[in-house]
Order: structure tokens, then C-alpha cells, then sequence
């Protein structure tokens, strides 16, 4: 009976020494695991927000009670919600549901209730509730922490409720917290072009790709800069489109909208339109995105499809955030409304800065033109085809000429000095042919009636059938 007591005594001891040791291996790979989830998230690109994304529900499934495991995992499924356009609201909501309420005082915010409430708040941005997503930021980015997660959703939501300088001031200080978390330096450099400094969106765009330079959103984001500042079309650093399937449809569509901006300023105005309906199709639900495709779409004609995607995006921003009033002015004008153009920061954008050129031209005629010309710069219209046709209104050094005799705005361009300088029937033969395709399209169909009403003639048939079809809410269409 002793020798049996003595192996069952050694076995016990035994079966204990191998479950600490394991226990203690288990715990050291959650360690290791947990430390490559916080630096995925950090980096903050697609493929490493997928990747944390997986261990922290893994991690989270092993141990429902490691509460910080949780957290990041939901924050990773929410920025890709809110960053992306990726739907993994379930995902969030899973994730959220193993922290608990939310705290009820300051001193009961740990980290990983400060991680979750940013979680929270990302996710609420992307449902498109942003007051919600305003008032969660700010609670969690107002307890005692250092973590950045707070600051940077804090950032993000004041960008969507039409804070931009604000939103600059939170994302400062997420970066001040975590001078290697990423998302917090892209989303400032997006502020920051959307504020009209695209040299200080450049250069932290560069940091950020010299660190992760196959993150698709940063290098589309850097390009975005680089056609801001003036670098020709052609020199822009573009490739193929990602056709991957676990893409999300916002690269894709950010890439195919920037090869349809790079093809209008060259002139291919039919390719430009084809990709930029494109884009308009694959977007999310992601405003400032479905406000620089109503931009680029307005510019080529296209007003009716420009002004869905401006509805769409008022789903779920401020009424005067980010690109929301220059896509608005954008349609307007394509309506052949003469409205004021938004008050404040340009953003650096050249569809933008030919938006001002023709609102210009539109509310003051050629000297107002000639002004706005004055402020932007030569390399405004210098690698801009369409703005280089416009600048040809201005009797002074007028640049050489990019598009085909046969190119819309080229014929607007014509047919509006033609008219101007009292050549009526070449200022009728030029204007017939800018009825459609371009952004003006509109205003020449008005100019067109009047030098046809001038010469006592009437309009052929089916002139305005195309101008009818691309914007029906048109001004100057004469009555069915």
C-alpha cells in the first residue's frame, strides 16, 4: 500500500510539474501573440489589420477572460470597417460583447476599455451614426491613458463631423502617444490634403510607405499628394489596379478614380469617363471617397451619376466635411448654377482647382478666370488638359493646346471666345459640339440656344438628347 502511495504521490507531482510547464509555454505564446496583434494593428495596413484581426479572435476564443485580447481585436475589426469599407460590424460586435458595459467613471478605464471604446466609436462611424462616434471617441480618449487608439478614432470622427482643423489637433496628439502607429500619420496626412497643405501630407505619407511600402492605401494616398503639387500625369507612379478577391472595394476604387483623374488631365476624356463610372460602382459607403468621384465625374459630364453619389455620402457626413461641399458645388455648377464655391481651405486636388477655375469663369467671365489663374499657378493648367483649354481664354500667353480639335471642351473653349468676339455661326458650329461630356456641357447648351436665337435659327432635333441623358437637371435644356 506504501509503494502504490508513492506512485500515485509521484504521479500527482508529476502531472503538476508538466501542467505548469505547459501552462507556462501557453502563456508565453500568448505573449508572442498578443505582441505581434499590437504590432499589426500599429503598422495599420489592410493585410496586417486582417492579420490582427485573426490572432485576436483567436486569442480571445482560447481565453474569454483576456480582456485586452478582445479589445484589439475588436479596434482591428473596426478600423477595417471604418478605414476600408470592410463589412466586419458582426465581427466588432462580437469582440465588443466580451468587454463588458462601458466604464462609469474616469478611474475604471483600464487599457483595454480604452482600446474597446475606440473600437466602438470606429464602428459607429462606419454605421454612419457619427455624433455617436464623436461623443464614444471623446469618453475614451478622455481617461487617463497613453495609447493612441482613442485620439486617432477621436481624429476620425471630428473629420466627419467637418472639423478638419480639430480632427488635425486630436491626430497630432494620437501621434505624440504612438509615434509608430501608423493610422493615426495616414489619417492626418488625409486631413491634411483635404486642408490644402499637401507637401506636409507628402512627407508623412513617404515615412509611413518607407516603413510598409506594399500598403496599397498609402502609396494611392502618396500619389494623390505627388498630382497635387504638380507632377505630371504621366509620371505618377501607377500600376495595375489590385484584382485580388480579399482586396477591399475601396483600394480598388481609389485606384481606378486615380487612373480616371491621370487619363482626363491627359486628354483621354472616354477613358476617364469609362473608369471613373468604374469607380463610382465598386465605392463603399466611404464619403470623402464617393465625394472625390462626384468631383471627377462632374468634370466629365456625367452630373446625374455625380449627384447620387453626393446623396450617398450625406448619409453619413457633416454637411460641410472634408470634400462634401466642393462635390456639391461641383454638381451645381454642372447644373448650370452660377453658386459659390465652399469658404475656407482648398483641398489639394486638381479637379478641385479646375472646379474653381470654371466656377470662376462662370460667376465672373474671363477676368475672374483670369484671377483665380493668377492665384493657382501655372502648374494649375500646365499639366491639366481641360484646364489648359480654359486658361485659353485669357488673351495673354495662352498655353499650348493638349486635347483634339474634336475634344468637348476645346470646342466650349472655342465656341465661347467665338462667341465673345461676335462670330456667331462659328460660335454655333463650335458650341454644338460641347453638349455633352465635359463638364461645362450645360452652360454650352445655354450658349448655344442664345447664339441660335441671335442667328434666328433653331436647334437640330436630337442636339440635346446626349446633355438630357448625363444631367436632366440642367438649366438650359430647352422643354421636352
Amino acid at each position: 500500500m506504501r509503494g502504490a502511495a508513492l506512485i500515485l504521490a509521484f504521479a500527482v507531482a508529476a502531472g503538476v510539474v508538466v501542467w505548469l510547464l505547459v501552462s507556462r509555454r501557453s502563456d508565453a505564446g500568448a505573449d508572442r501573440m498578443l505582441a505581434d496583434l499590437t504590432a499589426d494593428i500599429d503598422r495599420g495596413g489592410i493585410a496586417d489589420l486582417g492579420r490582427a484581426q485573426a490572432l485576436g479572435r483567436r486569442l480571445a476564443l482560447a481565453n474569454p477572460r483576456d480582456r485586452e485580447a478582445a479589445a484589439r481585436w475588436a479596434f482591428a475589426a473596426a478600423t477595417l470597417a471604418a478605414d476600408y469599407g470592410v463589412d466586419t460590424s458582426r465581427e466588432t460586435a462580437d469582440a465588443l460583447g466580451r468587454m463588458g458595459d462601458i466604464p462609469a467613471s474616469d478611474r475604471a478605464w483600464d487599457d483595454a476599455s480604452v482600446i474597446a471604446g475606440a473600437a466602438r466609436a470606429l464602428d459607429r462611424l462606419h454605421a454612419g451614426d457619427r455624433e455617436a462616434a464623436g461623443r464614444l471617441a471623446g469618453d475614451a480618449a478622455a481617461a487617463a491613458s497613453d495609447l493612441p487608439h482613442p485620439l486617432y478614432a477621436l481624429g476620425r470622427a471630428r473629420a466627419r463631423n467637418g472639423d478638419l482643423p480639430g480632427a488635425a489637433r486630436a491626430l497630432e496628439a494620437a501621434m505624440i502617444r504612438g509615434p509608430g502607429f501608423s493610422p493615426a500619420r495616414v489619417a492626418w496626412a488625409e486631413v491634411q490634403l483635404d486642408l490644402g497643405d499637401a507637401k506636409a501630407a507628402r512627407a508623412a505619407l513617404q515615412a509611413v510607405l518607407a516603413q510598409a511600402p506594399k500598403d496599397a492605401r498609402v502609396a494611392l494616398m502618396l500619389n494623390e499628394a505627388e498630382a497635387a503639387l504638380g507632377v505630371p500625369p504621366t509620371q505618377l507612379p501607377f500600376s495595375d489596379c489590385p484584382a485580388d478577391r480579399w482586396v477591399p472595394p475601396a483600394i480598388v476604387a481609389t485606384c481606378t478614380l486615380a487612373r480616371a483623374e491621370r487619363a482626363r488631365r491627359t486628354g483621354s476624356r472616354a477613358e476617364a469617363r469609362a473608369l471613373a463610372e468604374a469607380a463610382a460602382a465598386l465605392a463603399p459607403d466611404e464619403p470623402r471617397l464617393l465625394s472625390r468621384a462626384a468631383v471627377a465625374l462632374c468634370q466629365l459630364g456625367a452630373v446625374d451619376r455625380a449627384a447620387a453619389l453626393v446623396e450617398r455620402a450625406r448619409r453619413s457626413v457633416a454637411p460641410g466635411a472634408q470634400l462634401l461641399p466642393w462635390a456639391v458645388a461641383a454638381v451645381s455648377l454642372g447644373r448650370g448654377r452660377a453658386s459659390p464655391l465652399p469658404v475656407g481651405a482648398r483641398p489639394a486636388n486638381p479637379d478641385v482647382r479646375l472646379l474653381s477655375a470654371r466656377a470662376s469663369l462662370a460667376a465672373g467671365g474671363i477676368g475672374a478666370l483670369s484671377s483665380t489663374l493668377d492665384e493657382l499657378g501655372a502648374g494649375a493648367y500646365e499639366q491639366d488638359a481641360d484646364a489648359a483649354e480654359i486658361a485659353r481664354l485669357r488673351r495673354d500667353g495662352a498655353p499650348a493646346v493638349h486635347a483634339a480639335a474634336d475634344d468637348q471642351v476645346r470646342a466650349f473653349v472655342e465656341g465661347l471666345r467665338a462667341r465673345l468676339d461676335g462670330k456667331l455661326d462659328v460660335a454655333a458650329d463650335r458650341l454644338r459640339h460641347a453638349l455633352s461630356g465635359h463638364g461645362d456641357a450645360c452652360r454650352a447648351a445655354g450658349e448655344y440656344r442664345a447664339t441660335l436665337r441671335a442667328l434666328k435659327r433653331q436647334p437640330e432635333a436630337y442636339a440635346f438628347v446626349p446633355l438630357r441623358t448625363e444631367n436632366a437637371g440642367c438649366v438650359n435644356l430647352p422643354r421636352p
